[in-house]
């Protein structure tokens, strides 16, 4: 009987260990996502000259109703903002794409008008390979942060890993064994 109440311990401090381990991590998996901590890693810097801006704020423009962009150094990108950034230069914190000196130049999408960039298409279609796509200004000219997506992997399997043991803990608690399925082939 008290191999028993011994065991049932350990199965409680098992539960309640891998339990906190687990709130822990998806805490700081939530925090660090409502935070903009992951966006800040996975969009990291400029793969060309231009502005970065949130394409996000501007899709509804249309060539009779265009978006203005303010251009400034803003630290953070909120609403119609647009930061001058340099190849290879941090993004600012919100940046989710850029509009390329090239785009500017052409004129078809968005032209400079004083201070402001006059968005008039935020999207077209497009074909390459036999598909169409809707080509917008989202992710284009991004360089990302390849530890960002080793961050969240180890992140994952994590929290898999303690989520596994905590339900193994309570499966422990309620004195429930699960036997492994054999599986034969042939005879």
């Amino acid at each position: 009987m008290n191999q028993k109440g011994g065991g049932r311990r350990r199965a409680v401090f098992k539960f309640t260990f891998w339990t906190l381990i687990s709130v822990g991590l998806a805490t700081y998996a939530f925090q660090s996502y409502y935070s903009g901590q992951m966006v800040r890693w996975y969009y990291h810097t400029a793969k060309f000259d231009g502005y970065a801006v949130n394409p996000h704020a501007f899709m509804d423009a249309t060539a009779e109703d265009p978006a203005f962009l303010d251009v400034g150094g803003f630290d953070t990108i909120e609403g119609l903002h647009a930061v001058p950034v340099r190849k290879g230069g941090r993004l600012p914190i919100n940046a989710t794409g850029i509009i390329s000196l090239d785009e500017i130049r052409s004129g078809k999408r968005v032209l400079m008008e004083g201070d402001r960039i006059k968005v008039v298409k935020p999207w077209v279609i497009q074909e390459s390979k036999g598909f169409k796509y809707k080509d917008t200004f989202t992710h284009k000219g991004i360089r990302t942060n390849p530890w960002s997506g080793v961050w969240n992997v180890i992140i994952i399997l994590s929290l898999g890993l303690a989520l596994g043991l905590m339900a193994e803990g309570f499966t422990d608690i309620l004195g429930i064994k699960i036997d492994k399925t054999t599986h034969h082939v042939g005879h």
